[in-house]
């Protein structure tokens, strides 16, 4: 194991989201998914604005280069000790 940690409530995260198309972001809470989790990527920014502005990026990138493609990015902070 390389890193484990906690995550802080999903009320204080976000979730962008690209549905027909269409991107938009979406503050917490969120219903309890039961999908499963495809993978993570974890950055140090300096707040939830910067976490939000760069999951957008990312999902740009999916939108651009994955026509068709759906699909949620949730962000998330890790709980402090």
């Amino acid at each position: 194991m390389l890193d484990s940690g906690g995550l802080m409530p999903v009320a204080t995260g976000a979730q962008v989201r690209i549905t027909d198309g269409k991107l938009s972001v979406v503050d917490g809470p969120f219903v309890e998914a039961k999908e499963v989790i495809g993978g993570y990527a974890i950055f140090e920014l300096p707040g939830k604005a910067e976490a939000v502005a760069a999951a957008v990026e990312f999902m740009q990138l999916h939108k651009d280069f994955m026509p068709g493609w759906d699909g949620t990015c949730e962000v998330r902070a890790f709980a402090g000790p």
